[in-house]
């Protein structure tokens, strides 16, 4: 069978005819959740959960041959027997696990369906030759899934109809918003959509104001408010924004490694630009599914800065990355110092 989309799946479960085997894996927890959950209603009877469905995982020293152990044993009072088997690492078994999982793949039991279900464990299929040979095996006898996270418009869509269960109206201008003030995570997308709600007590128009005023705001958001002032050579305003950040306790390897990331950003668009491509162009060679809006931000912050002040700011990012790391200085003033440095690297650099 081959690889399914959540949307497939969905349509397989509704069928009442779920495959044997399932690998679940990717980026957005929340979706692999809800389908895992979904997973479980379509094949275990109502009542019948604690006979028919087992849950076995890795974090909490379970067996993963006690998993597959459920797996062969028959569901009482029809049904399947669901057994979800959770953060096994699929790409390095020990010889014995191996062996096992590789038989109960050739001929899994045709009365039960087992769930692999990557949570925590992160599965690369494109650079990793063993989670690809697990998940060829898996598609064999049954269906792998990959849960990415959602790009904009799908993002926009979810958050405009997660208002209007809700009680409330928000179109797609403020979903984009949303989105690009949270971050692409859809479990905190929604949580807040949940408390914007709440704030609206259940109906009306969710507006930018109502975002600005309820909405914990993504340490990724914060940073390109603090890019955009160093591009602007603003540095009074790039030091407000990150004594705030520190003041929310937010770690200055974090803060730093986010700031790297809109440097880079810039600096892929900048090229791109200056090579006659679009400034969407390095998506298509790197991850911004559900973050293209970085690009756009990215196009807009560089616009005034030449590639050599580009490179010249990723060099001051690492040494201040090494500065930290070595801890000669206290963590605030070499993030102080590193933004006096890009702000005037952007004063001075302007084409």
């Amino acid at each position: 069978m081959p690889a399914l989309s959540p949307a497939d799946l969905q349509k397989q479960l509704k069928s009442g005819e779920p495959a044997r085997v399932y690998l679940f894996y990717g980026e957005e927890s929340y979706l692999k959740q809800l389908y895992a959950d979904r997973l479980v209603r379509a094949c275990v009877s109502p009542g019948m959960e604690g006979f028919n469905y087992k849950k076995y995982d890795a974090t909490d020293g379970a067996a993963l041959a006690d998993a597959l152990d459920a797996a062969e044993t028959l569901p009482a009072f029809g049904g399947y027997m669901c057994v979800v088997a959770c953060d096994y690492a699929l790409d390095a078994l020990p010889a014995a696990d191996k062996a096992r999982l590789d038989a109960y793949l050739a001929d899994p039991n045709e009365n039960a369906v087992l769930l692999l279900w990557q949570d925590e464990c992160r599965v690369d299929a494109k650079k990793s030759a063993k989670w690809r040979a697990v998940i060829d095996a898996v598609a064999k006898c049954g269906a792998a899934v990959a849960f990415d996270r959602l790009d904009m418009p799908a993002l926009v869509k979810t958050l405009r109809t997660g208002a209007e269960k809700r009680g409330c109206t928000l179109d797609g201008q403020q979903a984009r918003y949303l989105a690009e003030t949270v971050g692409n995570d859809l479990h905190r997308l929604l949580g807040e959509l949940e408390k914007l709600c709440a704030y609206k007590q259940g109906s009306g128009a969710i507006s930018k104001a109502d975002i600005d005023a309820v909405v914990t705001r993504s340490l990724e958001a914060n940073v390109f408010d603090l890019t955009r002032a160093l591009s602007a050579g603003n540095c009074a305003r790039a030091l407000s924004v990150l004594e705030k950040l520190l003041q929310d306790k937010e770690k200055p390897e974090l803060i730093l490694g986010t700031l790297v990331g809109a440097y880079v950003d810039m600096y892929r668009v900048k090229l791109a630009l200056e090579a006659g491509e679009t400034s969407t162009a390095p998506a298509k060679l790197f991850s911004y599914k559900g973050r293209e809006f970085r690009l756009r931000n990215a196009a807009r912050d560089a616009n005034a800065l030449s590639p050599d002040a580009l490179r010249r700011a990723l060099d001051l990012c690492t040494a201040a990355d090494r500065a930290l790391k070595t801890g000669g200085a206290p963590a605030a003033l070499v993030l102080e110092r590193l933004l006096v440095q890009l702000s005037a690297l952007s004063a001075g650099k302007r084409r």
